[in-house]
């Protein structure tokens, strides 16, 4: 037992593989199986309710008309059915297809069209067979793609890949933000951990001079201690211009030359004193990172006030850069 739209048994009377008998023309087996699949929507209600099935042979033929085995010529021989034959299966098929929700997949009019060219085929006219021909290169023209549509489809498959492009470019847009967005957190961090170590090296420094300010020694002077400008620079202030540059090297090594004027920029301006500045200069562009040290000279000499840079100019004058002291102050007086 089967439900509505389910396919044949195999092997029954309506089994696609079933083959047409010998000396059945092309134009026979066409409506031949224009027949078999409207004998495909024909279904009986079970008793009770329980359901819908496929007729068996002699219960479609019935239903149709007919004798089972003339319905059975019909669909696999030669025998070409009445037009009465024709119309009332496409009924009947119609009726069934619409209360399962199917297609009937033909009009009446082709229908019968095959039944013509079916017969025209079984006389030889030769003015059949003409009709027949016209009537392939009709079909022939109908299956054929239409220009404008097939241009229109072109379109639209142009705009669909266009709207996957700018969709996977908007995706990589939104990796690389968030990228970004986490460099510069990190950035944060790398300043707050500089910051945290120069004031730790402040507090380390300011306990012995204090100690000193309070109980001189006689007769000696009192120790001075090293102002913002300072040029003499401990083993600490040293590493904290190497560190800075070695950061910014690695940003500038990978790409991210805006990140590197960045870390130097608040690196400079916020941590590092003059002299330590200078030597950030000095070491940049030992480790020919020329661009760094360019920018980096033009921002600070813009943005710092006049006793810093000159300040910086005298460092970089004694420590052997005379055109990056001029050019500092330059910076600062435009």
């Amino acid at each position: 037992m089967s439900s509505a739209g389910s396919g044949p048994v195999r092997g029954g009377w309506l089994d696609p593989r079933k083959p047409f008998k010998d000396g059945v023309r092309p134009r026979k087996r066409q409506l031949g199986m224009a027949l078999r699949a409207l004998c495909l929507l024909l279904h009986l209600d079970e008793p009770e309710g329980t359901g819908r099935r496929l007729p068996k042979q002699a219960e479609a033929a019935n239903r149709l008309g007919c004798a089972a085995d003339e319905l059975s010529r019909y669909l696999n021989d030669t025998r070409i059915p009445s037009q009465d034959f024709v119309e009332r299966l496409y009924k009947e098929a119609g009726a069934d297809a619409a209360v399962s929700g199917q297609d009937v997949g033909i009009t009446l009019e082709a229908l019968l069209t095959l039944r013509t060219s079916a017969l025209a085929e079984q006389r030889g006219c030769e003015h059949c067979q003409e009709m027949n021909g016209r009537i392939d290169s009709l079909i022939q023209q109908l299956n054929a793609p239409c220009p404008q549509c097939a241009a229109h489809e072109r379109q639209q498959e142009a705009r669909r890949r266009q709207r996957k492009q700018l969709a996977a470019r908007l995706r990589s847009a939104r990796r690389e933000e968030a990228r970004l967005r986490m460099e510069v957190a990190d950035l944060k961090v790398t300043v707050a951990d500089l910051k945290a170590e120069l004031a730790e090296k402040l507090a380390a420094e300011a306990g012995p001079q204090e100690r000193l300010a309070a109980a001189p020694p006689a007769g000696t002077q009192l120790p001075v201690p090293r102002r913002a400008g300072d040029r003499q620079l401990s083993a600490r202030d040293v590493s904290a211009a190497q560190q800075l540059v070695a950061q910014a090297e690695a940003l500038d090594g990978s790409g991210r030359e805006d990140l590197a004027l960045t870390l130097l920029r608040q690196g400079t301006t916020e941590l590092l004193t003059p002299a330590e500045t200078a030597l950030v200069v000095v070491k940049l562009r030992h480790r020919r990172r020329d661009r760094l040290a360019d920018d980096l000279i033009h921002v600070y000499g813009r943005d710092q006030e006049n006793q810093d840079v000159m300040a910086v100019a005298m460092e970089l004058h004694e420590k052997g850069a005379p055109d990056d002291a001029g050019a500092v102050l330059r910076a600062a007086l435009g």
